[in-house]
């Protein structure tokens, strides 16, 4: 039909266990937090429902980067579930941190497959490494200083040379906890400092 647009689909998962076993750790240890994830490959044929429950034993490193991953079950199609891990490969985590430290972890974790419409926005970050720090820069922009001079001059981001830009993302990618307050943004607006990881995260919806 002339003029009609289709809205391609991705697919993401959606965490809804962490570390097994983790409750009989020291409570001095805190586990890894997803803070960024890619999408998975398009759903395979052996998937013939919206209740696909993806379990996955992971290894985390101290950088927070996934340094192995394996699935405990299987969609029903090996080459899916290859794709799958390496997609699952280039999430990224805050590290499991010992006396806040950070160290190396092996986690399981159990994912619910879902298919979304992307929900695309134009963001900007600033990425602050203190609570304090944040809470600074929060008042600034509140005051009216501009976000990208803020964002050049305080942000630990690499995004700091493009004045915090990230350009356009499908929010998809974030936690449910950024995606919750990314969802209120209208355009020109910004949060509150966001704790993600071991940072402090203020994004601003760039305006239209």
């Amino acid at each position: 039909m002339s003029g009609l647009k289709l809205i391609p689909l991705v697919v993401f998962s959606i965490l809804l266990a962490g570390c097994a076993g983790f409750d009989s750790l020291s409570s001095d240890i805190v586990a890894p937090t997803l803070i960024e994830k890619s999408p998975l490959p398009p759903p395979p044929t052996t998937i013939v429902s919206g209740d696909f429950y993806l379990k996955m034993i992971l290894v985390i490193n101290k950088e927070g980067k996934v340094l192995a991953a394996h699935l405990e079950n299987s969609s029903g199609d090996s080459h899916w579930d290859s794709l799958a891990v390496e997609e699952i490969m280039q999430w990224k985590y805050a590290p499991a941190t010992a006396n806040n430290k950070p160290i190396q972890m092996k986690i399981a974790q159990t994912a619910h497959v879902i298919t979304l419409a992307p929900v695309i926005m134009a963001l900007c970050e600033i990425v602050c490494p203190t609570e304090a720090g944040a809470d600074s820069v929060y008042a600034a922009l509140q005051a009216g200083t501009a976000f990208d001079s803020l964002a050049t001059k305080y942000s630990i981001s690499s995004t700091s040379a493009k004045g915090g830009s990230l350009g356009e993302v499908d929010i998809h990618r974030y936690s449910d906890d950024v995606q919750s307050e990314l969802k209120r943004l209208k355009p020109g607006d910004f949060t509150p400092p966001i704790s993600v990881g071991q940072n402090f995260i203020i994004y601003m919806r760039q305006p239209s």
